[in-house]
């Protein structure tokens, strides 16, 4: 018998190699989903899957805590130099491709925004939902805090760089993001398509100069087209592949590759 205690498994009494994932809560889902899976066909492995955010993640790896980082951004010049300085030779895995769902409360009439607009919303520019044809509401944004390639992504791929307003509340996990949309009539936030749920709104999104909004992508057809779409990475040192390379054939086999598109991400 298999019992889940916290994002620990474990299996049975014997003595077993543990796996450990730590990083992005927008991978943790689907690392949640890869290990039960492949946990029910692996008896003698463990695996501890724990979020907090890319960031996080990437800490670990440097200080040897971790067998793979999760991470929602590619690592930037400065983390990979300090791997390099510990003598990490890393490993990057591409496991499935996200998208952003642009989401507000479920009372909001707006249907649509543009990449602009959005950022506007983001810079303090435009601050009541009155200015985008919507109610005469103030505009309650929330972001990721900066600790998540999460709010990285975003700041890169729809703010240009730009600096958020003093106004935006920074919001520690994606689940409480939903939450806090789903309880406030003028809230907008950005999350990981997997973390959609019936109580938000999901907008439809246009690039600079399209006029055609698409909603979240569900297809690799369809992340060619919609403007907020990224991949999703593992990262490792070499010097662990033995350890994890049973479970990385798992990830990028055909049932791997299922678990992708049941968990919502796009293999």
């Amino acid at each position: 018998m298999r019992y889940l205690l916290g994002s620990l498994f474990l299996l049975s009494c014997t003595r077993r190699d543990l796996i450990v994932i730590k990083g992005s809560d927008t991978v943790l889902p689907l690392s949640q989903a890869f290990a039960e899976s492949f946990l029910s066909k692996n008896a003698d492995v463990l695996i501890s899957v724990t979020g907090g955010g890319s960031g996080v993640g990437i800490a670990a790896l440097m200080n040897g805590d971790t067998d793979i980082a999760m991470s929602s951004r590619p690592l930037k010049l400065s983390e990979r130099l300090k791997l390099s300085e510990r003598g990490k030779v890393l490993i990057e895995d591409t496991v499935a491709w996200d998208v952003l769902a642009i989401c507000v409360h479920p009372s909001n009439p707006i249907q649509k925004l543009t990449r602009a607009q959005l950022a506007d919303i983001y810079t303090g520019k435009v601050k009541n939902w009155r200015e985008l044809g919507g109610a005469d509401l103030p505009i309650l944004p929330y972001s990721r805090e900066s600790s998540s390639g999460t709010f990285e992504f975003f700041r890169e791929h729809i703010l240009k760089g730009q600096d958020f307003a003093s106004d935006v509340r920074f919001i520690p996990a994606t689940g409480m993001m939903v939450q806090s949309i789903s309880q406030t009539p003028g809230a907008i936030g950005y999350i990981g398509i997997a973390y959609v749920t019936p109580a938000v709104k999901v907008l439809a999104i246009a690039q600079d100069g399209d006029t055609v909004y698409r909603y979240p992508a569900r297809s690799r057809v369809e992340l060619q087209n919609y403007p907020i779409a990224r991949p999703l990475y593992y990262y490792y040192d070499s010097a662990r592949a033995g350890r994890v390379r049973k479970y990385l054939q798992f990830v990028h086999s055909g049932e791997g590759r299922a678990v992708v598109q049941k968990v919502g991400y796009v293999p």
